[in-house]
């Protein structure tokens, strides 16, 4: 059997193939339950480690989701005016917007940088409207939504169901 040191070498390893790779790996929402959409602050990408190598994964990490298993992934746009937010997603949705490219350009979150991207969360992570929307039966992958919060107005389009 592998010692435990040698265990943790081969972990960080395959860890960072993946992202070698393209792969990042973000903490879960338990390690930091005060992130995501609630103040719509991020720590930094975390260096692949084996303590995060069982915790919540970048949606788009396919073969890997399972590592995020039962939570749901969103992307956002963060706006002040309803108004606005309301014409930029009819924008998005009669095509003549990308839904990442308006995130970079309107979105008053840091995530918009990331083409609003926040990733796979746990239930409870989010803000009360944003997380109810997020763990809705009935929300969809890939439709858009308007979900209102303390913190602005926020296009959202759900990435995967948990």
């Amino acid at each position: 059997s592998l010692s435990h040191d040698r265990m943790l070498g081969s972990v960080a390893a395959s860890l960072l193939a993946l992202g070698a790779a393209g792969y990042t790996l973000r903490p879960s929402a338990a390690l930091t339950p005060r992130y995501g959409a609630v103040g719509c602050t991020f720590p930094p990408l975390m260096a692949p480690t084996p303590r995060y190598a069982t915790r919540a994964v970048d949606a788009r990490m396919g073969p890997l989701d399972f590592l995020a298993f039962g939570q749901a992934a969103a992307s956002h746009i963060l706006l002040k005016d309803s108004g606005r937010a309301r014409f930029i997603k009819s924008q998005i949705e009669g095509g003549k917007l990308k839904f990442e490219e308006a995130a970079k350009e309107y979105s008053t979150c840091p995530s918009g940088s990331k083409g609003g991207d926040l990733g796979a969360f746990a239930r409870g992570a989010m803000v009360g409207p944003f997380d109810a929307w997020a763990y809705d039966p009935d929300t969809k992958v890939g439709e858009l939504s308007i979900v209102n919060t303390q913190f602005g107005t926020h296009i959202v389009k759900l990435n995967k169901k948990p």
